[in-house]
């Protein structure tokens, strides 16, 4: 059995370009969140935990001093909504724009600045606007900033289930901190979009794949995948939700869950394991814990379901998943598999970050990290995928070389035995044609020479018989001359001849030739064999007429029907003579019609008789 060697050099660049690619990221995520300089941090408020549109008063007894990060989750009174306030005191007021930046507020604030509002992150009326996972950034209109105390309160809402929570808060110039702003959002929000809508485009590119090559499953389960991922991003971009909070959370949760199970599915496809019941068990537990997230009415017991035992399942799921695949990496060595763990491991990490994150265990204000593990998805599985693609057309080139070169052996073997068959077949008409030469000569020229020959036996050589004799024996062999011309199936060429041969005689006997020949279709099987026992039938027709008949007129004539083509020789004479119909003339002509093929008709034409020779145009006889 032969020992895979480890991939080295291709295992070693791998892991320096994803060492690579964790360390580029890391570092921009520091860069696009380090918090602004220059400008004025406030780190302690004071804070009301009441409602209302109208903050408490100044001197309420609720107000209680806390420092920034505030998180509402450790609070031991659980509230939905209260009141920051802070003073900022100027000796000289701004004459430029100045702003405030909230890096973190779950979930909605509404800002005023000596009791003049100056921002709002969106509704307050359940749902409440979710602004979560964006920063906000407000301006503060010229004229707002006084000389004196500047009271700055801030209203936060919250939804069930969501904590409130509010960051530091940053005031300054906006030439300083629309900057910082503008850095995190792109890193908080356009990330996560242009993530989305790469995750919908290679959805629909690889669902087309799947589509056109159902085979290939891995395809059709990375699309619901990436789907299912680009409508978790969803609970990241919406602020306004469109409908109930308790179908928003419900939504929220199974994607999260059910992308696992298909990641697992995904995963088993591309490394070829095949366990069916594990499956099926799977999706049960899968189904299961959907129909009880339903059922369960938006409140505590919701929260710990989907928070202590859905996503820790989510999370074992995919831990099952990296194992999985890391080990068919360690028992074949496949470059593939490792980029796959390199893509999953991501994942995983940032997956287990948003656990401890929503169980408390992480701080708040480091916000989800799984969204940024996206785009190492979707680029692990591009390469997977071109690199797929370049094994494929290496081997279909291979293939083609592969196969040119045994076509090429192919051709010449084919071209050999063509030759060889060309040669025999050569060969075949050579022996078939001399040996119909050697039976015509037989049957016509050998004959009259034996008759000429005996003849020459007797003490008186009759000189006018022995002169007939001989010169039919030189017309059938300028007939059998006349059939070895190539025609290409024009029964004219053939008429022609015979005409050159016969007339002369004709006239000599005192008949005139009426010639009413036209032109005919050409007949594909017309050969030389079969030439010549027309000619030959056409012939004693003729000579009938010279010997018999006692005619004046002997006409020629061709036409067309029915699909065959005719020759018809008649003569003004004296008709048939009874006697001579079973004679052996008429026999031999009849016989030789049965070996062309051809339907002959001999009849009365009165006066004198007409002979008819029928040829089919779609006739496959033998040459």
């Amino acid at each position: 059995m032969e020992t895979r060697r480890f991939p080295f050099k291709s295992t070693l660049l791998v892991l320096l370009i994803t060492a690579a690619a964790i360390a580029a990221t890391i570092s921009y995520y520091r860069y696009a969140l380090a918090p602004p300089s220059d400008v004025i941090a406030i780190k302690e408020v004071r804070f009301h935990p009441a409602g209302g549109d109208i903050p408490p008063a100044e001197d309420d007894s609720g107000w209680i001093g806390i420092p920034l990060p505030h998180d509402w989750s450790s609070s031991t009174q659980p509230t939905l909504e209260g009141w920051y306030a802070f003073e900022l005191p100027l000796n000289v007021p701004p004459n430029r724009l100045w702003a405030m930046y909230l890096p973190r507020v779950t979930s909605n604030v509404r800002a005023f600045l000596n009791n003049e509002a100056i921002g709002t992150g969106g509704r307050f009326e359940t749902p409440v606007a979710r602004n979560w996972s964006r920063p906000l950034y407000f301006s503060i209109p010229n004229g707002v900033l006084h000389n004196g105390i500047n009271t700055f309160t801030l209203r936060v809402k919250t939804d069930t289930g969501s904590p409130g929570y509010l960051g530091k808060i940053y005031l300054g110039p906006d030439e300083l901190l629309r900057p910082i702003y503008e850095r995190a959002h792109r890193l908080r929000i356009g990330i996560v979009e242009n993530t989305t809508v790469a995750l919908l485009l290679v959805s629909a590119l690889i669902l087309g794949l799947w589509i056109t090559r159902p085979k290939d499953t891995l395809h059709g389960w990375f699309a619901a995948m990436s789907l299912t991922w680009a409508a978790h991003n969803l609970n990241l971009l919406v602020v306004e939700i469109p409908f109930s909070l308790k179908i928003w959370e419900s939504l929220r949760y199974l994607t999260v869950g059910w992308f696992t199970v298909l990641l697992s599915t995904a995963m088993h496809r591309f490394i070829g394991y095949q366990n069916r019941s594990l499956e099926f068990r799977i999706y049960g537990v899968a189904l299961a814990g959907s129909l009880i997230l339903l059922i369960l009415p938006l409140d505590g017991g919701f929260f710990f379901f989907t928070n202590a035992i859905w996503t820790s399942a989510a999370i074992l799921l995919g831990l099952y998943t990296a194992l999985r695949v890391s080990l068919a990496w360690w028992r074949s060595w496949n470059v593939e598999y490792l980029i796959g763990i390199c893509t999953g491991v991501p994942i995983l990490i940032t997956g287990m970050h948003d656990w401890l994150r929503l169980n408390g265990f992480v701080a708040r204000e480091h916000g989800h990290l799984i969204q940024y593990s996206a785009p190492v998805l979707l680029l692990g599985f591009t390469v997977i995928l071109l690199m797929r693609y370049v094994r494929a057309l290496n081997h279909s080139e291979n293939l083609i070389i592969s196969m040119e070169a045994q076509i090429e052996k192919k051709r010449r073997q084919l071209e050999a035995n063509f030759r060889k068959v060309q040669k025999l077949e050569h060969e075949r008409l050579l022996a078939d044609e001399r040996e119909r030469i050697m039976r015509d000569m037989h049957d016509g020229v050998g004959g009259h020479l034996v008759s000429a020959l005996a003849m020459t036996e007797g003490d008186l050589i009759k000189t006018r018989e022995f002169k007939e004799v001989l010169g039919n024996a030189l017309m059938d062999l300028r007939l059998m001359i006349d059939s070895l011309d190539q025609t290409e199936g024009d029964l004219l060429h053939v008429l022609g001849a015979l005409r050159a041969r016969l007339q002369p005689v004709l006239e000599q006997s005192g008949i005139e030739m009426n010639w009413q020949v036209h032109d005919l279709p050409a007949i594909s099987s017309l050969g030389p064999g079969r030439i010549l026992q027309i000619m030959r039938i056409l012939q004693e027709a003729i000579t009938n007429v010279l010997k018999h008949a006692q005619a004046r007129t002997l006409t020629v004539t061709t036409g067309s029907a029915d699909n065959a083509v005719f020759v018809e020789i008649r003569d003004d004479g004296r008709g048939l003579d009874p006697n001579a119909t079973q004679g052996h003339g008429l026999g031999n002509m009849r016989y030789r019609a049965r070996q062309a093929g051809v339907d002959l008709q001999i009849e009365e034409a009165g006066p004198g008789t007409r002979v008819r020779v029928t040829i089919p145009l779609d006739d496959h006889h033998p040459q």
